[in-house]
């Protein structure tokens, strides 16, 4: 992107963040999601993000995915554990551990557990004596997938079991998250994230009217500073009022960055530290109950799984090539369609799969031996070389020979369409394509226009590679151009095609018997006339 892109593009972060940040409602600020069923389970996942104010829907690149967006898995690279253990108040304790595992082809699988333990809670009887010491735990296990669906949308799925044990009492809860993750193609630097709790729930355990709340929370991520610098904002809303959190993450150095961080409930503020495959995060937060420490820690280990994803994209890639070459057209689009799902950046097997879709769907596979499996394969590859000429030229001339094949008019007339190429008949009624050409080549020559000549010559000989008459009109065409070397090597290769033909073997013998210097060329080129050739070959 151009200096001027990345200028809008700058002013449309700045804008976007002093709007939001000057028109938030004052609701958004109240605490009243605190007493909603797993509330819990709005604490955040891992150091890094409570760091950045809980913003970091959009952003769900490591291996807290799980628990911020499922299709943010999509993103992982290589096997990742991460963890985390805050101490907040009161004898609480909030813990996090997540791991995703990448699988080449399919996508990337997780799983999680989040938990918010107190205790030393006194029981009491009826009389208000002292009975026993109990326990809150709130627990959930969480199992996600998420894949890329497209270039620019990656989607995923979260299956949780949510527990709730107060002393003796306990509940449950399944239920199912969503999630998705944009990249937007038109402003550079902008990633756009969703993801959806609570879609579907079944209690189990003791009756109880708790209900997770269904919860919406959307955010976006828009980097700047050659990415070093990440400006995050999240909405969240479920039965509570809209709340917000802002977030911001700047990498000083490749292993060093710095965090802060704002939402309804605290102030926050933290650093992450990168070396090799081992992460470190802490995060510090302000509350209303005081101060809390956040410190997770991350392992990033095996092969990356986009180095073999490429790979196997390449193998399917190479399939599909040798596929069409052989004219098993369905077979290669079937290909091409399963190595652009392991890499879709591959930008030639885009560009081929487009057009093989469009040859398949009129000609699914051509393998016999035959002229017509010939031309029609010649055009597919030069279709696919970008070589449009020689395509409809191929089309065309095998139409000229099979006037009623209705496949190959039907190709040629879609291949036209696609390509804005105006399908004028210049074909004289009784003539091939090739006979045409040849035709052509004889009134460029009669004409001066030896290049011409060539040119058409050439045309027919890629669609007639052992034609005998065009490597013939070649050689007159660079021996009156004076080119004798290449007039020999062309009529040397006609001989080679038809050697039945006299005329011209007679002209290369004397040629050899008694050669013809450049100074009387035009001499020759009247003896020629003499013997009736316009041609070698051919009378007048």
């Amino acid at each position: 992107m151009g200096g001027q892109g990345k200028k809008y593009n700058l002013i449309f972060a700045i804008i976007t963040f002093s709007v939001l940040l000057y028109s938030m409602p004052q609701v958004a600020w109240c605490k009243a999601s605190g007493g909603q069923p797993g509330a819990f389970l709005s604490w955040g996942a891992g150091a890094r993000s409570l760091g950045m104010g809980k913003a970091f829907v959009s952003i769900a690149d490591d291996a807290s995915a799980t628990y911020w967006n499922p299709a943010g898995l999509a993103q992982i690279d290589r096997k990742e554990i991460t963890a985390l253990h805050a101490i907040l108040w009161a004898d609480t304790m909030y813990d996090f551990i997540s791991y995703v595992h990448p699988i080449t082809g399919i996508g990337t699988v997780g799983g999680s557990i989040t938990r918010l333990y107190s205790g030393k809670f006194d029981g009491r009887d009826e009389n208000n004596i002292p009975t026993h010491e109990f326990s809150d735990s709130q627990t959930a296990l969480g199992a996600s997938y998420g894949k890329q669906v497209v270039d620019v949308l990656a989607l995923g799925a979260s299956i949780k079991y949510v527990t709730h044990n107060l002393d003796d009492h306990k509940n449950g809860n399944f239920t199912i998250d969503i999630g998705g993750m944009y990249k937007s193609p038109m402003v550079e630097h902008l990633q756009v994230g969703l993801n959806l709790r609570n879609l579907i729930g079944m209690r189990t355990g003791a009756p109880t009217e708790d209900k997770l709340p269904l919860t919406l929370r959307f955010g976006f991520n828009y980097k700047l500073l050659r990415d070093k610098l990440a400006l995050v904002v999240d909405l969240e809303k479920s039965k509570a009022p809209l709340s917000y959190h802002f977030g911001a993450e700047y990498w000083a150095f490749q292993y060093l960055a710095v965090r802060l961080g704002m939402d309804p409930e605290e102030f926050t503020l933290g650093f992450g530290i990168r070396y090799r495959d081992y992460g470190l995060d802490y995060a510090f937060a302000t509350h209303d109950l005081g101060g809390s420490h956040r410190l997770s820690a991350s392992w990033k280990f095996g092969p990356s799984i986009t180095a073999a994803s490429e790979t196997m994209a390449l193998e399917h890639y190479k399939e599909a090539v040798a596929a069409y070459e052989r004219g098993l057209y369905q077979r290669a689009v079937e290909k091409l369609i399963r190595a652009l799902s392991l890499d879709p950046k591959n930008i030639e097997a885009k560009s081929k799969l487009v057009k093989l879709e469009r040859v398949a769907k009129i000609i699914p596979r051509e393998v016999k031996e035959t002229k017509r499996a010939k031309l029609i394969k010649q055009a597919v590859l030069s279709y696919l070389d970008g070589d449009i000429k020689l395509t409809l030229n191929a089309l065309r001339y095998l139409l000229s020979v099979e006037p009623e094949d209705r496949e190959v008019d039907r190709l040629l007339k879609t291949i036209a369409r696609v390509e804005k190429v105006d399908l004028v008949e210049e074909i004289t009624p009784g003539m091939s394509l090739v006979d045409q050409k040849l035709y052509n080549a004889l009134n460029y020559f009669y004409e001066g226009k030896y290049d011409m000549t060539i040119r058409e010559a050439h045309d027919v000989l890629k669609l007639e590679p052992n034609n005998a008459l065009a490597y013939k009109r070649i050689g007159s065409a660079f021996f009156a151009m004076g080119q004798r070397e290449k007039a020999k090597q062309a009529w040397n290769r006609s001989l080679q095609m038809n050697p039945a033909d006299k005329t011209l073997r007679d002209f290369l013998d004397r040629w050899e018997e008694r050669g013809y210097p450049e100074d009387r060329e035009l001499e020759y080129l009247e003896e020629l006339e003499k013997r009736e050739w316009e041609f070698p070959g051919e009378k007048k």
